[in-house]
């Protein structure tokens, strides 16, 4: 008689099990970095691995540093323009968020190599080039909107599978518990809540997500020029996460039992922060004057991960003699782990035409299956952890992105750019690439002595599926968003 009201108490005893779920798309999220770079780049659409020369060699191949031949100051800020389409229960519903970032700043310190008089200065280790810099990386802002008339099932039904997933039962309910006391609250003060399982299907559901944070890098990096032919370097990259997700779900329908109309709204908060460390080796291969070819390895990240997550319940029955109003304080749950995203393997080239027209392009390769979750000694649940790691294995793949881009100087002073590329979906039976991201860029730059000023656009489409709750039996609404973003980047630089 009272299953939902069991339910309702499950929320409580079981949200560490519910929000468990939500770790595996975390790490995810997290694990999906692109190279940081300057607009100049950026209007290239990243490729940038066989180039050099750039800001960008800080936070993609630090190889690159080899070919200055000054020192070097630039910053990057920009403008990010985030819309959703989303589609759910056949109602259609639009979503919008902007703001302004850095996205990207660094500093190199250019030293030729002394060498001896009557030494051949075109031979051995030419210069050294020290670098440091910050990369906005990843950028999770987003706002998703999405509503519509369910006529198949409530969240009753999800509250319902909760109780049952956690065998939630009264006779076992420690006594001055959370749970227990919740459970009193429903049983003693409303004893004839039974009407409240018989919520029929047709009800106006919707769900609201603001996200915040990114993920940044700071880096120091090292290049070599040697024999202005081979190019090396080495970088350490010092990450920083930050995460929210402020959601709010709300039902309204009729309870046929209380004869009455009723409303329901779950809201939920997550905030993730973290910290971690990775590496970078790089090289470049000039054969001849115009033509490049790099590679760069970048190491895993080895993150710590904090995970903070409030829950708040209000249910009410409108009208009539079982009229009630149920509301719940928010409840904390925490979770801390350790987190090592995948490595990455990148391979790009270069050409030069006539000397007014660069063609550049990039391979990577990553495997997100690769994620792996393992326990922080402050709090260690290894029987979490090696779920997280089997949703990992169950429904991560690799995945290959590629890039492409071309630069024309239409004179000494000014130039065009233009760029495509393609983040792979990390989704195993994606086959047709439906979560693949996207890229489209366009640019331009000017030069000016030892000043430059470059601007960029950047347009990424990419499809998101979020569903406000899940089933056992997989029977959940579905919301199909398209994403798109539209940035734009300027970058300010001076060689001295």
């Amino acid at each position: 008689m009272k299953k939902i009201i069991l339910s309702l108490v499950a929320i409580v005893a079981a949200t560490g099990t519910i929000y468990a779920q939500s770790y595996a798309p975390d790490a995810l999220k997290f694990s999906q970095s692109n190279f940081g770079s300057t607009s100049r780049f950026k209007g290239m659409a990243g490729a940038q691995i066989g180039v050099g020369g750039d800001m960008s060699s800080l936070g993609a191949n630090p190889a690159g540093l080899g070919l200055f031949t000054k020192s070097e100051f630039s910053l990057t800020p920009e403008f990010n323009g985030m819309k959703g389409d989303a589609l759910y229960l056949g109602s259609s519903t639009k979503s919008s968020k902007n703001q302004l970032n850095l996205n990207n700043m660094g500093i190199v310190f250019y030293s030729p190599a002394l060498k001896p008089k009557g030494e051949d200065t075109g031979k051995g280790l030419i210069s050294t080039v020290f670098g440091i810099g910050y990369q906005r990386n990843n950028d999770f802002s987003a706002n998703f909107n999405y509503g519509g008339t369910n006529t198949v099932n409530t969240i009753g039904d999800y509250f319902s599978d909760v109780a049952n997933n956690v065998g939630l039962n009264p006779n076992e309910l420690q006594r001055g518990t959370v749970q227990e006391k919740a459970y009193q609250d429903f049983i003693i003060n409303h004893d004839d809540l039974g009407y409240y399982s018989v919520i029929l299907p047709n009800n106006l559901q919707q769900k609201s997500e603001v996200r915040k944070g990114s993920t940044s890098e700071l880096t120091a990096a090292l290049g070599l020029n040697i024999s202005n032919q081979f190019y090396i370097g080495a970088s350490v990259g010092l990450v920083n996460i930050r995460y929210s997700n402020d959601s709010e779900f709300t039902e309204a329908g009729f309870n046929s039992e209380a004869n009455s109309d009723f409303n329901l709204s779950l809201r939920q908060y997550q905030e993730s922060t973290g910290s971690g460390v990775n590496g970078r080796l790089g090289v470049i291969f000039r054969p001849v004057s115009n033509f490049r070819v790099g590679a760069t390895f970048q190491t895993p990240s080895w993150l710590f991960i904090e995970d903070n997550t409030s829950i708040a319940l209000n249910s009410k029955i409108l009208t009539g003699p079982l009229a009630f109003n149920y509301t719940n304080d928010p409840d904390n749950y925490s979770f801390s782990y350790r987190l090592r995203t995948p490595s990455k393997s990148s391979l790009g080239a270069s050409y030069v035409f006539s000397g007014r027209a660069l063609v550049s392009a990039d391979v990577d390769y990553v495997d997100y299956a690769s994620i792996k979750f393992s326990s922080d000694p402050s709090y260690n649940d290894s029987q979490r952890i090696r779920a997280e790691n089997a949703t990992v294995r169950d429904f991560y793949k690799s995945a290959v992105n590629y890039r492409a881009g071309i630069e024309f100087k239409v004179t000494n002073e000014f130039s065009l750019r233009g760029g495509y590329g393609v983040n792979g979906s990390a989704i195993k039976g994606d086959d047709d690439g439906y979560f693949a991201t996207d890229i489209y860029t366009g640019g331009l730059g000017y030069r000016f002595k030892n000043y430059y000023f470059d601007a960029a656009y950047q347009r990424l489409e990419t499809n998101n599926e979020l569903a406000p709750y899940e089933l056992n039996d997989y029977s959940e609404p579905v919301a199909s968003i398209k994403t798109t973003r539209d940035n734009v980047f300027l970058t300010f630089g001076i060689r001295f």
